[in-house]
């Protein structure tokens, strides 16, 4: 589904630029015909690539799927809350922005805590109701350790613990929820589920709950990095475009395993450039 080699040469190729000054981001570079605004439009350059990508690969895919198109705007929404935080120090994500609110760290235990949950909801409707033997009833604690997959207590020390744990975990996780329920049918998607509310929402409903609540946590995390200095500089705005040029592209490989090729050929040429940015940043 996603490609690693691209989602790696976008990454390397923003923790390169991510500390550089506005001074830097001036130096020297050419592309083609283009060579006044310096390394700064090697962002516009990638990001124009990857918006490309995004679009040749739409013509050629076969049509999502409802769930898959839903899955595609919670990608999107994961990815630039991905770039919301990208290179944070381990001080910042622990910095109370006034008393009684939540650092990053605890906010992100949150997101992830509740994606968890999200999904262990969907997965006892779908399985129930697959299995022909869906009732209102709530899921029994037994039920919901095993499908967790974790016990209560490594849960808490997941959630816990440092950021880094966190994202690698969520980075796995979010991946298998595309994969899983990129298979959800139509017809499923109007089917109930239960969670803690009194109303049993379609399943549809849910799909839906991964983007808004991440868009609404990940506003939380911008107040609070603002709240405590740390306002974004010029490449972090760069980057929070290019992780959602990269997200179009990511969106449109749900429910499809046949372009590698494309994205192999862009992560060369990513990577290719990154190099060449860090020997001019390197001799300068």
């Amino acid at each position: 589904m996603f490609n690693n080699e691209l989602a790696e040469a976008v990454e390397n190729f923003s923790s390169l630029l991510l500390p550089i000054s506005e001074k830097d981001l001036s130096r020297k570079w050419m592309w083609k015909d283009h060579d006044e605004e310096g390394i700064r439009f090697a962002f516009f350059v990638t990001i124009q690539e990857l918006s490309q990508l995004a679009v040749e690969l739409a013509s050629k895919r076969k049509p999502p799927t409802q769930a898959q198109r839903i899955l595609g705007q919670y990608h999107k929404q994961y990815m630039d809350l991905q770039a919301a935080i990208f290179g944070l120090s381990k001080e910042d994500t622990e910095r109370v922005p006034v008393e009684g609110e939540w650092p990053v760290r605890r906010v992100y235990a949150h997101i992830l805590g509740a994606d968890v949950f999200f999904s262990t909801t969907i997965r006892y409707a779908l399985e129930n109701h697959r299995a022909g033997k869906w009732m209102p009833n709530r899921m029994s604690d037994e039920d919901e350790t095993r499908l967790v997959g974790m016990s209560e207590d490594e849960f808490t020390a997941l959630t816990r613990g440092s950021l880094e744990g966190m994202l690698a975990y969520h980075q796995v996780f979010h991946a298998k929820i595309i994969q899983d329920f990129g298979l959800i049918t139509d017809a499923e998607l109007e089917l109930p589920s239960t969670f803690w509310e009194e109303t049993r929402f379609p399943i549809r409903h849910r799909l839906h709950r991964y983007e808004t609540h991440l868009i609404q946590h990940t506003i939380q995390i911008d107040k609070t990095l603002a709240a405590i200095g740390q306002t974004p500089s010029e490449t972090n705005r760069l980057i929070r475009y290019l992780f959602a040029a990269l997200a179009g592209v990511e969106s449109n490989l749900i429910g499809e395993d046949n372009f590698r090729e494309e994205c192999q050929q862009l992560a060369k040429e990513i990577n290719s450039r990154t190099a060449k940015i860090r020997e001019i940043l390197k001799n300068s």
